[in-house]
């Protein structure tokens, strides 16, 4: 099957693939080919796809997925793949979020946003180690 990752800036991949494995809002959720057209909303988490027998990781930060036709098409609001993800930036990101964690109302617009820059900071660091 045919898959697709798209952001804002740049198109990623477009590859055939053996499977797909992506964080989908309900959970982890995987298409073979021949899978059942369908529209998911993704959270920010890691992405898995096979190609060529070798599995390949790439952390993304939201967006959608669809399958239709034996295509798998993400458009993800951002998307890193293992290899390129830096890690030191990365982890400045987790040390920022975890300062201001504590002086923010958990429920408030920037406590929020807070606790998601926290989530992605420590998906880019947990997919960089699948490199």
């Amino acid at each position: 099957m045919r898959f697709r990752l798209v952001t804002p800036a740049r198109e990623l991949l477009d590859l055939e693939v053996e499977e797909v494995y992506a964080p989908g809002v309900l959970g982890q959720f995987g298409v073979l080919p021949l899978h059942a057209n369908f529209l998911t909303a993704l959270e920010p988490g890691e992405l898995r796809y096979r190609a060529n027998g070798k599995d390949h990781y790439v952390a993304v930060s939201g967006g959608v997925c669809e399958v239709l036709d034996d295509v798998v098409t993400v458009l993800a609001d951002a998307a890193e793949p293992a290899a390129e993800i830096d890690v030191a930036r990365a982890r400045e990101a987790e040390q920022q979020a975890l300062a201001r964690v504590d002086s923010v109302e958990p429920e408030s617009p920037e406590g929020i946003e807070v606790r998601a820059a926290l989530a992605r900071a420590r998906n880019r660091i947990q997919v960089a180690q699948r490199a």
